[in-house]
């Protein structure tokens, strides 16, 4: 097939996926990203648990470092992910757990994590300036099961900024630089049943854009589940209104989860790879048809791209990727192509 960035870019988009460490080290993987992909993801590298391992706050860029110097050398352009998330935090800052209304410990004095959250947008963000187009500033800010009255998630930031967090992260980002586009990235909003969440992310985003805020553009992560359907109406009625905001939107998570319990899904014992792939190609033909008909959307990615390397395999599931383990493309790749080139012709 032809390459996916190279069919994207006729149609006005850009193609990409998350990489990790493991593009660096599988040269059959890298070169599937070369022919690829015109945008990548960062994965962990620059998560905090990545560049903050340790309390004494020494910052490890190692791994961000060698990433981002590979994806220069080769012309793919670079989005940082993420700066404040609720989760993923190294141990030193949060413990985890289950019961609310925190759902976990602060490890280090309120007023020390107030200065590690600027301290580390400032940093990061300056470290990158020039190299790194886009950011994920704030990542996954809204969980209704966390039970607050606003819908958004609890635990670190929200335990010492309360909700102040999400404007305050993006105004550090912008101040260290003013020429990077700063994204929200969000899941569920595809989801059936998660009506609450698009009506929470929507009055977030409105807040943001009231009180003048610097964000550009919205992460539509787009794991879809069969299990759970994705919704058609709720899906097309966000992107109308984040149209109408003037926000660019990247499908940026996408990977599709075939087997489960209800709905569509298949069951979790299935072994059959090429009715799962035919399964899964259906779920990406009739999604990227509609998400890719709004203007506003200017770039698709998958989180990862072979099947081995996805974080779903750890999960259960088989086969969510485009391509497979031999680094061939699947039915899946075959309907991007096809929904690139469908863009393009509409």
């Amino acid at each position: 097939m032809d390459s996916l960035n190279v069919t994207a870019e006729a149609s006005g988009l850009m193609f990409g996926a998350a990489a990790g460490p493991t593009v660096l080290t599988d040269p059959n993987l890298e070169a599937l990203y070369k022919e690829h992909c015109g945008i990548i993801t960062t994965d962990i590298a620059l998560k905090w648990s990545t560049v903050r391992p340790n309390a004494n706050f020494v910052p490890v860029w190692t791994q961000a470092d060698a990433l981002i110097s590979w994806a220069e050398a080769n012309g793919i352009l670079i989005k940082g992910h993420n700066l404040a998330w609720n989760e993923y935090a190294p141990a030193w800052l949060w413990t985890s757990n289950a019961s609310g209304p925190d759902y976990g410990v602060l490890n280090v004095p309120v007023e020390d994590a107030k200065n590690y959250f600027d301290q580390h947008i400032t940093e990061t963000v300056s470290r990158y300036a020039g190299r790194i187009a886009i950011w994920d500033v704030v990542n996954e800010p809204i969980e209704p099961a966390h039970g607050r009255p606003d819908l958004m998630r609890s635990k670190i930031w929200m335990k010492v900024f309360g909700p102040s967090y999400v404007e305050r992260a993006f105004r550090r980002a912008h101040a260290a630089d003013r020429d990077a586009k700063l994204f929200m990235n969000e899941q569920s909003l595809d989801r059936m049943g998660c009506e609450k969440n698009r009506l929470a992310f929507l009055t977030l985003v409105d807040r943001l854009l009231g009180r003048g805020v610097p964000i550009h553009g919205i992460g539509f992560e787009s794991h879809l589940t069969l299990w759970a359907g994705v919704t058609r109406e709720g899906v097309m009625w966000l992107l109308e209104e984040l149209r109408k905001r003037g926000l660019e939107v990247h499908i940026s998570e996408l990977d599709i989860a075939p087997l489960g319990a209800s709905n569509t899904a298949l069951p979790t014992t299935t072994t059959d790879t090429a009715l799962i792939d035919a399964r899964v190609a259906e779920a990406a033909r009739s999604y990227l048809k509609d998400v890719l008909s709004f203007p506003n959307v200017k770039a698709l990615m998958t989180w990862q791209l072979v099947d081995k390397y996805s974080w779903l395999i750890s999960k259960g599931q088989k086969r969510p990727l485009p391509f497979d383990d031999n680094y061939q493309p699947k039915a899946m790749a075959f309907e991007i192509e096809r929904a690139l080139q469908y863009r393009r012709a509409g």
